[in-house]
C-alpha cells in the first residue's frame, strides 16, 4: 500500500512539473490545424465534386444513353415506398427498367409495389420470402435485383430517396464523359428541427473529411466512397468484383461498393445532388440515436481500436476548442476561436445538404458528443447482443467480422 502511496505521490510532483500552459497551447494548436488542413482540403476538393445539375451537356449527351436498371430493395417501407416509387417512374430517362425487391415486409410494401407495377410496366416486383444463409437482407435483395437487371448501367437506391425527373440523364451523360465507372450523388436530407439539421450538417462533414472525395481522381489513393441513396455503376464493372454476393455480409454495403470498385480499377466520382435528389435520413434526436447504432460500429470495420481511437479524436477537435477560451493565454484563445470559426465554415460547406446555417457550426460540440455516443452505443449494443440486429433478424458478429470487406 505504502509503494502505491509512494508511486502516486511522484506522479503526482511530476504532473505538477510538466509546462502545461506550453501543453494546451499545443493542443488547442493542433485542434485548429486539423479543422484547418481537413477543412482546406475539402474546400480545394470542391471542383471535382460541383453540383451535377450545373454542367451543360450537349443535346447528344442527353439523348443518346444507354439502358439503365434501377434497383431498389424494400423491407416494410409502406410510409415511404409510393412517393419513391412515384418519382423514378417520372424519370424522363429513356430504355428504362426499375426492378423493386419486397424484402420479407410485414407491412403493405408488397401491396403498394404490385398496384404500381400494374400502372406502369417498366416496374416489376419481386418478392422475398426466406433469407438464405450468409446474406444480410438488403445484401440478397439487390443480389436478387442484380440478376434480373438487363441495364448497361444500374442504380443502387433506397426505398425513400426522391427524385428530380432529369436526374438520370444528367448523371448517366457525366459519367460517361467523364468515363467514370460508378458515380456518387450526395442528396439533400430533409431536415425538420435543429437536431437533425445538427447532426446531418456535422456528420456529412465528418464523413466528407474520412472519405476525401478529392482523392477520388488519384488512381493511387485508397479513398472510395458510396451512398445507398445513389450508387450509379456500370454493369460491366459490378459483375466485374462479383456484385453483392462479395459484399453479402457487408453492413455499409453502399460505401463498401465503392471500395470494391477501386479495388478492381475502376473510376468513380462524387458529385452534389441536393437539388436532384432528397431523402428523410432521420427523423428527430431519437431517430438519430436508434436509426445508426445499427451501423455505426460497422462503419468502423468491428475494430475495436479504430473506434475508440476515432471516438477520442471526434471529442478533442471538437471540445478541446471549448477548453482553449476558457484556459488563460492569449494565443490559446486565439487557437481556440480560429477552431470556431472552422467549424462555422464547414457548417457551411454543407448547407445544401442539412438545410443548416453558418451558425449551426457553433453546436459541433453538441453534435459530436452526439456521434461518439451513437458509435459507442452501437458498440455496446452490438457486444452484448452478440451481432446486429436489423429489419428484426439478428446476425451474429463473428459471421459479420468475417464479411467485412
Amino acid at each position: 500500500m505504502r509503494h502505491w502511496f509512494l508511486f502516486i505521490h511522484h506522479l503526482f510532483l511530476l504532473l505538477r512539473l510538466l509546462p502545461w500552459r506550453l501543453i494546451h497551447l499545443a493542443l488547442s494548436l493542433g485542434a485548429l490545424v486539423i479543422w484547418a488542413v481537413a477543412l482546406g482540403l475539402l474546400v480545394w476538393g470542391r471542383k471535382f465534386y460541383r453540383q451535377l445539375s450545373s454542367i451543360l451537356f450537349t443535346k447528344e449527351e442527353m439523348e443518346n444513353l444507354p439502358t439503365l436498371s434501377i434497383l431498389v430493395p424494400a423491407c416494410n417501407e409502406e410510409a415511404t415506398i409510393e412517393r419513391a416509387m412515384r418519382s423514378l417512374l417520372a424519370l424522363d430517362y429513356p430504355c428504362l427498367e426499375i426492378i423493386a425487391v419486397n424484402d420479407r415486409s410485414t407491412d403493405a410494401t408488397g401491396l403498394i409495389l404490385e398496384r404500381l407495377a400494374k400502372e406502369d410496366s417498366r416496374l416489376r416486383v419481386f418478392h422475398v420470402d426466406r433469407l438464405p444463409v450468409g446474406w444480410l437482407g438488403k445484401n440478397h435483395a439487390l443480389h436478387v435485383a442484380s440478376a434480373q437487371a438487363k441495364g448497361e448501367w444500374l442504380l443502387f437506391t433506397d426505398a425513400d430517396v426522391v427524385y428530380a425527373p432529369q436526374t438520370l440523364r444528367k448523371a448517366v451523360a457525366y459519367a460517361r464523359r467523364r468515363q467514370i465507372d460508378h458515380l456518387v450523388l450526395a442528396p439533400r436530407c430533409e431536415t425538420y428541427n435543429f437536431w437533425e439539421r445538427l447532426f446531418v450538417s456535422y456528420f456529412s462533414l465528418m464523413f466528407s473529411f474520412r472519405t476525401r472525395p478529392w482523392a477520388l481522381a488519384d488512381a493511387r489513393s485508397g479513398a472510395y466512397v458510396g451512398l445507398g441513396a445513389f450508387n450509379l455503376v456500370r454493369a460491366e464493372a459490378y459483375h466485374r468484383f462479383g456484385g453483392h454476393k462479395a459484399l453479402a455480409m457487408e453492413v455499409i454495403d453502399d460505401v463498401k461498393l465503392g471500395k470494391m470498385i477501386r479495388a478492381y480499377g475502376f473510376r468513380s466520382a462524387l458529385m452534389q445532388g441536393s437539388d436532384l435528389i432528397s431523402v428523410r435520413w432521420v427523423v428527430g434526436l431519437r431517430g438519430i440515436v436508434d436509426g445508426l447504432t445499427k451501423n455505426a460500429f460497422a462503419g468502423f470495420d468491428f475494430n475495436l481500436p479504430l473506434t475508440f481511437g476515432s471516438s477520442l479524436l471526434l471529442i478533442y477537435i471538437a471540445l478541446y476548442p471549448i477548453l482553449a477560451l476558457m484556459l488563460p493565454g492569449h494565443l490559446t484563445h486565439l487557437f481556440g476561436l480560429g477552431s470556431f470559426i472552422a467549424m462555422m465554415l464547414g457548417a457551411r460547406t454543407t448547407r445544401a445538404v442539412s438545410g443548416a446555417g453558418t451558425e449551426y457550426g457553433l453546436g459541433y460540440p453538441l453534435a459530436a458528443l452526439l456521434l461518439v455516443y451513437v458509435i459507442l452505443r452501437s458498440t455496446w449494443w452490438t457486444y452484448r447482443q452478440n451481432g446486429v440486429v436489423w429489419r428484426g433478424t439478428l446476425y451474429p458478429l463473428d459471421e459479420l467480422r468475417r464479411g467485412v470487406v
